[in-house]
């Protein structure tokens, strides 16, 4: 059965509404969604008084078929103008081509053949399943059990191509099945720096799994000595990432050495969302600098954010550096999994 995708408001934010016409573009037969499927909706929402009142809510009057026609056609713009953003960031990785005269968004036809789409796809997806955006009685438990383990591969990918370094898959459960002490002693022997504790001091936890650290990353210097790059990132599939940050967890992490590795550090935080799903447009201020703002504000709190676009860009780069550095990404052999992921789910959806 095909699946259902939820349809925006008007009062949705341009990262909502993008997502449905990239949803629309992915799993339709014709594999396109243009401005006129937009418009369609738009005069829907409007005969059936959902989300585009015909009444001023300011001044309580009714508003003309001019003023009306404006909010629409500016609201067209907005999205087309937020498919052009991730377009452009992404390059290859964007796995949609877009039309200018019409407007018209299309899903390109080898997605599998650049991995940056496939990983935006499985983004994309896990997005609109996590918040609700996809209904199907064949989306099976199994297929969404699936989302954290495979999330926390692309995170990995997107470290290792982001600072061309060592990852460490560490969140739980980690492909070894090893405990937390092994798993941490054998990840700061090829860290090269740091003591790990070995036995549990008495009041630490009895089980850890991953104390809070889904992804270690370092890059070595030729002389493989301490003081280098070292990230520490939290994986957040789901719709609570917001109540999460990898900063709460990492002085209890480092309380399981005897030795520090290093005193300074990256946090950072992944997530399958855009950052700015929930961001407004400010008419009086441009978008690119409503979002850069929010990118400055939301480092304080997490580190370095790898929202979608970020993963899908870095991982790419990951895919397609082949030298010594990016081999020992851990979660690179396992992508595939996350292509039978995408795969197997657009069949069930589409």
């Amino acid at each position: 059965m095909k699946a259902s995708i939820l349809s925006p408001g008007t009062n949705d934010t341009r990262s909502a509404q993008a997502d449905w016409a990239e949803l629309q573009a992915l799993l339709s037969t014709r594999g396109t969604w243009t401005s006129g499927d937009l418009y369609g909706l738009l005069d829907f929402l409007e005969e059936t008084v959902a989300d585009s009142p015909s009444i001023d809510e300011e001044t309580g009057e009714k508003l003309d078929e001019s003023i009306l026609e404006i909010q629409r056609n500016r609201l067209v713009d907005i999205v087309f103008d937020e498919l052009q953003y991730r377009e452009r960031i992404l390059g290859e990785s964007y796995p949609f081509s877009l039309n200018r005269d019409p407007l018209q968004i299309e899903r390109v036809t080898d997605i599998s053949s650049i991995p940056g789409r496939t990983v935006y796809v499985f983004c994309l997806l896990v997005s609109a399943i996590r918040e609700k955006k996809i209904q199907s009685p064949d989306l099976t438990k199994i297929v969404r059990c699936k989302i954290p383990n495979l999330f926390q591969i692309c995170a990995c990918l997107a470290a290792g191509g982001y600072i061309a370094g060592d990852v460490a898959s560490f969140g739980f459960p980690r492909l070894e099945g090893t405990d937390f002490l092994s798993a941490l002693g054998d990840t700061y022997q090829r860290f090269g720096a740091g003591t790990v504790i070995k036995t549990i001091p008495s009041g630490f936890p009895a089980s850890t799994k991953d104390g809070g650290i889904d992804v270690i990353a370092w890059k070595h210097h030729p002389d493989h000595m301490p003081g280098k790059i070292y990230l520490l990132g939290q994986c957040a599939s789901g719709r609570n990432w917001k109540g999460k940050s990898v900063l709460e967890y990492i002085k209890q992490f480092h309380g399981w050495f005897s030795v520090l590795p290093a005193t300074h550090y990256m946090p950072s935080m992944f997530i399958p969302f855009t950052l700015h799903q929930d961001l407004t447009d400010d008419p009086d201020v441009s978008f690119d600098e409503t979002l850069k703002n929010r990118f400055l504000y939301e480092e304080r709190r997490y580190g370095i954010v790898f929202d979608r676009c970020r993963v899908a860009y870095f991982a790419d780069t990951c895919l397609r550096t082949e030298d010594e550095t990016t081999r020992l990404v851990e979660g690179r052999n396992q992508f595939s999994e996350v292509e039978t992921w995408v795969n197997d789910t657009c069949k069930i959806l589409g």
